[in-house]
């Protein structure tokens, strides 16, 4: 994940720990979306403190992509924040326009993210699709 939004500009320092929680947010965004809240469980996390070292399980590629890119979408709406209450104004000595772009910008990058985010999901069909037994 780290290599996918290394360039971003954040107002605070993210610690590991901080990127590792987001992760562990996808991970159980992605049992929810696929039907599988009852398999999961906390324990499938190997922790140290704070910090997500490792899933117990494996995912598959798909999987995979899809706990990345809604990470990254975390990861972008939690930097929306600090720049959300930037705007455009003028006073009698100058003005500040495009003030609000950074917001603009991230939400752009937001919504590239969601687009990739449902593209997993519809190539992960085993979880959404209906299949047919004894054919």
């Amino acid at each position: 994940m780290y290599e996918r939004i290394e360039w971003q500009n954040v107002p605070d320092v993210m610690a590991r720990e901080d990127l590792t929680g987001i992760i562990a947010d996808a991970i159980r965004d992605l049992y929810v979306m696929t039907g599988r809240a009852l398999q999961f469980s906390e324990s499938l996390f190997v922790k140290d403190d704070d910090l997500y070292l490792s899933l117990t399980e494996d995912l598959l590629l798909d999987e995979q992509e899809y706990v990345l890119v809604t990470a990254e979408i975390k990861f972008y709406q939690k930097v929306q924040t600090s720049v959300n209450q930037l705007t455009s104004y003028t006073t009698d000595a100058m003005a500040l326009t495009h003030g609000d772009k950074p917001f603009a910008n991230l939400q752009q990058t937001i919504n590239d993210a969601k687009t990739k985010q449902k593209m997993y999901w519809f190539k992960m069909s085993r979880y959404h699709l209906p299949t047919v037994k004894g054919v």
